[in-house]
Protein backbone atom coordinates (compact mmCIF):
# COMPACT_ATOMS: atom_id res chain seq x y z
CA UNK A 1 0.00 0.00 0.00
CA UNK A 2 1.24 3.47 -0.88
CA UNK A 3 1.62 5.85 2.07
CA UNK A 4 1.34 9.61 2.49
CA UNK A 5 2.30 12.05 5.23
CA UNK A 6 0.17 15.20 5.45
CA UNK A 7 0.99 18.16 7.72
CA UNK A 8 -1.63 20.68 8.78
CA UNK A 9 -4.15 17.83 8.57
CA UNK A 10 -6.43 18.79 11.46
CA UNK A 11 -8.81 20.76 9.24
CA UNK A 12 -9.29 22.81 6.10
CA UNK A 13 -7.10 21.97 3.12
CA UNK A 14 -5.10 19.31 4.97
CA UNK A 15 -8.19 17.36 6.02
CA UNK A 16 -9.58 17.52 2.49
CA UNK A 17 -6.29 16.28 1.05
CA UNK A 18 -6.21 13.45 3.58
CA UNK A 19 -9.73 12.36 2.64
CA UNK A 20 -8.93 12.41 -1.08
CA UNK A 21 -5.72 10.42 -0.60
CA UNK A 22 -7.55 7.85 1.53
CA UNK A 23 -10.03 7.44 -1.33
CA UNK A 24 -7.03 6.81 -3.60
CA UNK A 25 -5.86 4.00 -1.34
CA UNK A 26 -3.04 5.72 0.55
CA UNK A 27 -2.21 4.81 4.14
CA UNK A 28 -1.96 8.07 6.03
CA UNK A 29 0.12 9.76 8.68
CA UNK A 30 -1.72 12.93 9.69
CA UNK A 31 0.24 15.67 11.46
CA UNK A 32 -1.12 18.71 13.30
CA UNK A 33 -1.00 20.64 16.56
CA UNK A 34 -4.27 19.39 18.09
CA UNK A 35 -4.73 15.72 19.05
CA UNK A 36 -8.52 15.98 19.27
CA UNK A 37 -8.92 17.64 15.88
CA UNK A 38 -6.60 15.15 14.21
CA UNK A 39 -8.48 12.23 15.74
CA UNK A 40 -11.77 13.72 14.53
CA UNK A 41 -10.40 13.92 10.98
CA UNK A 42 -9.11 10.35 11.20
CA UNK A 43 -12.50 9.11 12.42
CA UNK A 44 -14.30 10.95 9.61
CA UNK A 45 -12.03 9.30 7.07
CA UNK A 46 -12.32 5.86 8.62
CA UNK A 47 -10.15 2.84 8.02
CA UNK A 48 -7.32 1.30 10.00
CA UNK A 49 -4.53 2.78 7.87
CA UNK A 50 -4.88 6.29 9.27
CA UNK A 51 -2.54 7.35 12.08
CA UNK A 52 -2.11 10.73 13.78
CA UNK A 53 0.69 12.51 15.58
CA UNK A 54 0.39 15.94 17.20
CA UNK A 55 3.02 18.54 17.99
CA UNK A 56 4.68 21.72 16.80
CA UNK A 57 6.39 21.71 13.41
CA UNK A 58 8.47 24.64 14.66
CA UNK A 59 10.37 22.17 16.87
CA UNK A 60 13.00 20.15 15.00
CA UNK A 61 12.76 17.34 17.53
CA UNK A 62 9.09 16.91 16.63
CA UNK A 63 9.99 16.65 12.94
CA UNK A 64 12.29 13.77 13.88
CA UNK A 65 9.42 12.17 15.82
CA UNK A 66 7.16 12.44 12.78
CA UNK A 67 9.70 10.76 10.51
CA UNK A 68 10.32 7.96 13.04
CA UNK A 69 6.55 7.53 13.53
CA UNK A 70 5.97 7.07 9.81
CA UNK A 71 9.05 4.90 9.35
CA UNK A 72 7.94 2.47 12.05
CA UNK A 73 4.57 1.97 10.37
CA UNK A 74 5.45 2.04 6.68
CA UNK A 75 9.20 2.02 6.03
CA UNK A 76 8.76 4.18 2.93
CA UNK A 77 6.94 7.37 1.92
CA UNK A 78 5.25 7.72 -1.46
CA UNK A 79 3.86 11.21 -0.93
CA UNK A 80 4.92 14.01 1.42
CA UNK A 81 2.39 16.86 1.63
CA UNK A 82 3.86 19.92 3.35
CA UNK A 83 0.56 21.71 3.92
CA UNK A 84 0.78 23.34 7.36
CA UNK A 85 0.96 27.12 7.38
CA UNK A 86 0.48 30.22 9.51
CA UNK A 87 -0.96 33.46 8.13
CA UNK A 88 -1.96 36.75 9.73
CA UNK A 89 -2.71 40.19 8.33
CA UNK A 90 -0.46 42.96 9.56
CA UNK A 91 0.90 46.19 8.10
CA UNK A 92 4.65 46.15 7.50
CA UNK A 93 5.17 48.77 10.22
CA UNK A 94 3.46 46.49 12.74
CA UNK A 95 5.44 43.30 12.07
CA UNK A 96 7.32 42.06 15.13
CA UNK A 97 10.08 39.48 15.40
CA UNK A 98 7.69 37.08 17.15
CA UNK A 99 5.07 37.42 14.38
CA UNK A 100 7.67 36.93 11.64
CA UNK A 101 9.53 34.08 13.32
CA UNK A 102 6.33 32.07 13.80
CA UNK A 103 5.58 32.23 10.09
CA UNK A 104 9.14 31.50 9.04
CA UNK A 105 9.32 28.49 11.37
CA UNK A 106 6.21 26.75 10.07
CA UNK A 107 5.78 28.06 6.53
CA UNK A 108 9.31 27.46 5.24
CA UNK A 109 11.77 26.17 7.87
CA UNK A 110 9.63 23.12 8.68
CA UNK A 111 8.98 22.50 4.98
CA UNK A 112 12.68 22.42 4.17
CA UNK A 113 13.69 20.38 7.21
CA UNK A 114 10.90 17.81 6.99
CA UNK A 115 11.56 17.33 3.29
CA UNK A 116 15.25 16.78 4.03
CA UNK A 117 14.52 14.33 6.83
CA UNK A 118 12.08 12.37 4.62
CA UNK A 119 14.60 11.82 1.82
CA UNK A 120 15.49 8.23 2.84
CA UNK A 121 11.78 7.33 3.03
CA UNK A 122 11.05 8.90 -0.34
CA UNK A 123 14.00 7.16 -1.96
CA UNK A 124 12.82 3.84 -0.54
CA UNK A 125 9.41 4.47 -2.14
CA UNK A 126 11.17 5.08 -5.46
CA UNK A 127 12.99 1.78 -5.02
CA UNK A 128 9.74 -0.06 -4.28
CA UNK A 129 7.29 1.63 -6.62
CA UNK A 130 9.35 3.55 -9.18
CA UNK A 131 8.60 7.08 -8.02
CA UNK A 132 7.70 9.26 -5.05
CA UNK A 133 6.27 12.73 -4.69
CA UNK A 134 6.42 15.96 -2.67
CA UNK A 135 3.54 18.43 -2.73
CA UNK A 136 4.04 21.80 -1.05
CA UNK A 137 1.08 24.07 -0.34
CA UNK A 138 2.20 27.58 -1.25
CA UNK A 139 -0.22 30.41 -2.10
CA UNK A 140 -1.06 32.89 -4.82
CA UNK A 141 0.37 35.38 -2.31
CA UNK A 142 3.70 33.67 -2.97
CA UNK A 143 3.36 34.45 -6.67
CA UNK A 144 2.13 38.02 -6.28
CA UNK A 145 2.68 39.79 -2.95
CA UNK A 146 -0.33 41.21 -1.17
CA UNK A 147 -0.76 44.20 1.13
CA UNK A 148 -0.90 43.30 4.86
CA UNK A 149 0.38 39.83 3.96
CA UNK A 150 3.99 40.79 3.29
CA UNK A 151 5.64 38.29 5.64
CA UNK A 152 3.23 35.51 4.66
CA UNK A 153 3.79 36.32 0.97
CA UNK A 154 7.54 36.17 1.50
CA UNK A 155 7.38 32.73 3.14
CA UNK A 156 5.13 31.35 0.42
CA UNK A 157 7.39 32.75 -2.29
CA UNK A 158 10.16 30.83 -0.54
CA UNK A 159 8.06 27.65 -0.73
CA UNK A 160 7.69 28.15 -4.49
CA UNK A 161 11.43 28.67 -4.88
CA UNK A 162 12.21 25.66 -2.70
CA UNK A 163 9.89 23.49 -4.77
CA UNK A 164 11.55 24.63 -7.98
CA UNK A 165 14.91 23.65 -6.49
CA UNK A 166 13.53 20.25 -5.49
CA UNK A 167 12.38 19.69 -9.05
CA UNK A 168 15.80 20.64 -10.41
CA UNK A 169 17.63 18.43 -7.93
CA UNK A 170 15.37 15.38 -7.56
CA UNK A 171 13.28 14.95 -10.71
CA UNK A 172 15.72 12.58 -12.40
CA UNK A 173 15.91 10.45 -9.24
CA UNK A 174 12.21 9.61 -9.46
CA UNK A 175 11.01 12.12 -6.83
CA UNK A 176 8.48 14.61 -8.19
CA UNK A 177 7.87 18.02 -6.62
CA UNK A 178 4.79 20.20 -7.03
CA UNK A 179 3.89 23.58 -5.53
CA UNK A 180 0.18 24.36 -5.28
CA UNK A 181 -0.63 28.07 -5.11
CA UNK A 182 -4.31 28.63 -4.29
CA UNK A 183 -6.08 31.93 -3.94
CA UNK A 184 -8.50 32.60 -1.11
CA UNK A 185 -9.72 29.26 0.27
CA UNK A 186 -12.76 28.76 2.50
CA UNK A 187 -10.84 27.89 5.68
CA UNK A 188 -10.19 29.55 9.02
CA UNK A 189 -7.48 31.66 7.37
CA UNK A 190 -10.23 33.37 5.38
CA UNK A 191 -12.18 34.49 8.46
CA UNK A 192 -10.72 38.01 8.31
CA UNK A 193 -12.30 38.47 4.86
CA UNK A 194 -15.78 37.08 5.54
CA UNK A 195 -17.44 40.45 6.09
CA UNK A 196 -16.67 41.42 2.48
CA UNK A 197 -16.35 38.10 0.61
CA UNK A 198 -19.01 35.41 0.47
CA UNK A 199 -17.83 31.90 1.32
CA UNK A 200 -19.59 30.64 -1.81
CA UNK A 201 -17.14 32.65 -3.94
CA UNK A 202 -14.05 31.18 -2.28
CA UNK A 203 -12.01 28.23 -3.49
CA UNK A 204 -12.97 25.12 -1.52
CA UNK A 205 -10.51 22.88 0.34
CA UNK A 206 -11.78 20.07 -1.88
CA UNK A 207 -10.66 22.03 -4.96
CA UNK A 208 -7.08 21.92 -3.67
CA UNK A 209 -7.43 18.27 -2.67
CA UNK A 210 -8.58 17.36 -6.18
CA UNK A 211 -5.41 18.89 -7.62
CA UNK A 212 -3.32 16.77 -5.27
CA UNK A 213 -5.34 13.71 -6.26
CA UNK A 214 -4.74 14.47 -9.92
CA UNK A 215 -0.97 14.75 -9.45
CA UNK A 216 -0.90 11.27 -7.91
CA UNK A 217 -2.57 9.83 -11.03
CA UNK A 218 0.00 11.14 -13.50
CA UNK A 219 2.53 8.73 -14.94
CA UNK A 220 6.11 8.64 -13.71
CA UNK A 221 7.06 10.38 -16.96
CA UNK A 222 4.93 13.44 -16.18
CA UNK A 223 5.75 16.08 -13.56
CA UNK A 224 3.60 19.08 -12.73
CA UNK A 225 5.97 21.56 -11.05
CA UNK A 226 3.38 24.21 -10.13
CA UNK A 227 -0.37 24.79 -10.08
CA UNK A 228 -1.99 28.19 -9.46
CA UNK A 229 -5.66 28.18 -8.41
CA UNK A 230 -7.47 31.52 -8.56
CA UNK A 231 -10.94 32.86 -7.88
CA UNK A 232 -12.47 34.57 -10.94
CA UNK A 233 -11.76 38.03 -9.49
CA UNK A 234 -8.16 37.43 -8.45
CA UNK A 235 -5.24 38.85 -10.46
CA UNK A 236 -7.51 40.99 -12.64
CA UNK A 237 -6.29 44.32 -13.94
CA UNK A 238 -8.25 47.34 -12.69
CA UNK A 239 -11.26 48.26 -14.80
CA UNK A 240 -9.62 51.45 -16.04
CA UNK A 241 -6.78 49.35 -17.47
CA UNK A 242 -8.93 46.60 -18.96
CA UNK A 243 -11.68 48.82 -20.39
CA UNK A 244 -11.15 50.06 -23.96
CA UNK A 245 -10.21 53.71 -24.24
Amino acid sequence: MRSALVTGASGGIGAAIAAALHEEGFALTLVGRDHAKLDAVAMSIGGSAVHTIAGSLAEESFLDEVVAFHTDRHGALDLLVNNAGIAGNRAVADITAEFLDAQLAVNIRAVVLLTAKCQPLLREAVRQHGWAQIVNTASNAGKRGEATLSSYSATKAAVVGFTESLHDELATSGIKATAICPGLVDTAMADVYRDSIEASTMITPRDVAEVVRMTTRLSAACILPEVVLLRPTEWLQPEEVRSPG
